[in-house]
Order: structure tokens, then sequence, then C-alpha cells
């Protein structure tokens, strides 16, 4: 936070939009650290305050897995009543994240070796190229098996 956000801050609504986030406590140090390097000392308590009327809101079960599919991290900042199925449904969320991140740089990594294939000199070079495709084909085919699999899980839950 800058010196001015530190001074103007209300930290009831600064720990509030922290909860929603999900951001762990964590990130109350940091602020005190921020705020203190300003002169500012933070009310604590407020922030507290605030944070944990926004946690509730970040740690609905159905919010688990889509945070998994956009690729963002769990703190584990839930409840300890709901932080095991909160965390599993998080997984397969970040589950069909990682298959789909990887089945899209290997569709670059294939136009990449289409484009060599293209430029090839000889036909050594063009051989070469086309067993790096074949064996490439193979892994997306992997791929698109497990983003299916993955994404199959998921719908699973709702």
């Amino acid at each position: 936070m800058s010196a001015n956000e530190c001074r103007q801050a209300n930290w009831r609504d600064v720990g509030f939009r922290d909860g929603l986030a999900g951001a762990p406590l964590r990130q109350l140090d940091r602020r005190i650290k921020d705020c203190a390097e300003a002169g500012v000392t933070i009310q604590v308590p407020a922030y507290l305050l605030g944070r944990n009327e926004g946690l509730p809101s970040y740690c609905r079960l159905d919010n688990a897995a889509r945070l998994g599919l956009e690729g963002k991290a769990y703190q584990g900042v839930c409840a300890a009543g709901i932080d095991a199925e909160f965390r599993r449904r998080h997984a397969m969320g970040m589950d069909v994240y990682r298959a789909r991140s990887e089945l899209r740089n290997l569709d670059q990594r294939r136009r990449h070796l289409e484009d060599r294939l293209a430029d090839a000199r000889n036909d050594e070079e063009r051989r070469r190229t086309r067993e790096d495709l074949r064996d490439l084909d193979y892994t997306m085919r992997r791929t698109r098996d497990r983003v299916r699999e993955a994404e199959w899980a998921l719908d699973q839950l709702r």
C-alpha cells in the first residue's frame, strides 16, 4: 500500500476486500509493514473484523472449483469444517486448468513444428520434424483425454 492509501484506508473495508479475495493473514503483515514505513498504524481489530466478514463469501464451496479453473491458488483460509472439501473442489478445478494449459502449450509447439516443417531445407530435416509432429500428436491426444476426464469429474460436482 502507498503512504496515501495507508492514511486514507477504512481498515474494515480493506479487511473485507482481503477476505473476499481469500488473502491469508500474511497480507495483514505486509500491510502493517507498508503502513509502518509511511508512519501509519493500522487498525488491526477493524481489519480482522472486515476480513472475517469477507471470508464466508470467498469460502463458498461453489467458489472453490471456479478459483481452480482460473488457476488461482488457495491459501488455506477457510474454516476447518469446510477446508477439506474446499481443497478437493479447488484441486479438481486446478486439474482442468493445468490440463487445458498443457494442451495450449502443446498446440503452440505443434504450430512451431509445422512452421519448421515448411522451412525444412532437406529430406532428413523434414523426416525428423514429421516424427516430432507424430510424437506430439500422440501426446496431444493423451492430454485431450486428460482434459475431458478432468472436466467430467468437475461436472459431477454440479
